[in-house]
């Protein structure tokens, strides 16, 4: 596959038909890229207004057009100002160019990211749902026979077939489902979310544990609170906190290992 910033290239050459307010001054280039996640390379966009283009340099989501998925969950967030606006999509190499939000540059608040996560969830339902359970036993796959029954004994242990069942039949809503702090963008004054490629039909528990995971202990009951309301089923947190500390450590161990825990560690998180 060619390199990401020399197929990024062939989105810029489209500049002159980009959903913008009025037309650039001349032809944009690629500035430095300022991130480089496991699936995707952002880019800084010389131009004026200040842009960024994301593209894809490998597959992450064994899901059925991920990235079609993906845009319709954005497009319509950015209408409802909580995602960045898209500016062109280049579909052939993944490409999206988008307006560009700062970075926060103070710690979110449990109760910022409670009302991000509300505005999400009432965001129409689509048509496409979280795949937990095959998403686990997908990770599962690409380890050796001894890791993969560690792994099971642990995830026995744990009761998670109990708490899968648990989230598979709470009611479902639009969930971002990685809502981590790298995903997090001030636009305008307003949090918001990118990296859409993981938002799907599922429990709001489990969107919610995903997003705490990063917050000070004191901050959890404020996001509960601003999420959910008074109405917070603690057997569904407990729930969500446990599947999503496992996906999480799954997804670790294939993209980033060094920062992944082995099955006792995470046993040992999830009792604590």
């Amino acid at each position: 596959m060619a390199a990401a910033a020399d197929r990024l290239s062939q989105a810029l050459a489209h500049w002159q038909t980009w959903d913008l307010p009025g037309p650039l001054s001349g032809a944009p280039s690629i500035g430095r890229q300022l991130a480089k996640g496991s699936g995707h390379s952002v880019y800084n966009i010389l131009c004026d207004p200040p842009l960024v283009a994301r593209i894809r340099h490998q597959s992450t989501r064994t899901i059925e057009r991920p990235f079609e998925k993906e845009l319709t969950v954005w497009s319509m967030a950015s209408e409802k100002h909580l995602a960045p606006g898209i500016v062109y999509v280049d579909a052939s190499v993944e490409a999206v160019i988008c307006y560009r939000g700062d970075s926060p540059t103070a710690l979110i608040t449990g109760e910022q990211l409670g009302i991000l996560c509300r505005h999400i969830h009432q965001l129409p339902p689509v048509s496409h749902s979280l795949t937990l359970r095959s998403d686990i036993e997908d990770y599962l796959k690409m380890h050796s026979p001894t890791t993969k029954l560690a792994w099971r004994f642990a995830m026995t242990s744990a009761d998670v077939n109990e708490a899968l069942c648990a989230l598979e039949e709470d009611d479902p809503y639009l969930c971002h489902n990685d809502l981590t702090a790298g995903n997090l963008m001030l636009c305008g004054g307003d949090l918001t979310a990118i990296d859409w490629e993981y938002a799907a039909m599922g429990s709001r528990y489990f969107d919610i544990a995903i997003a705490g995971a990063h917050l000070p202990p004191a901050e959890h009951a404020k996001m509960l609170q601003a999420a959910l309301g008074e109405g917070a089923d603690n057997e569904l947190m407990r729930a969500g906190r446990c599947i999503a500390s496992l996906v999480t450590a799954l997804w670790q161990i294939q993209f980033t290992p060094d920062a992944a825990p082995n099955p006792d560690e995470w046993l040992a998180g999830i009792r604590f």
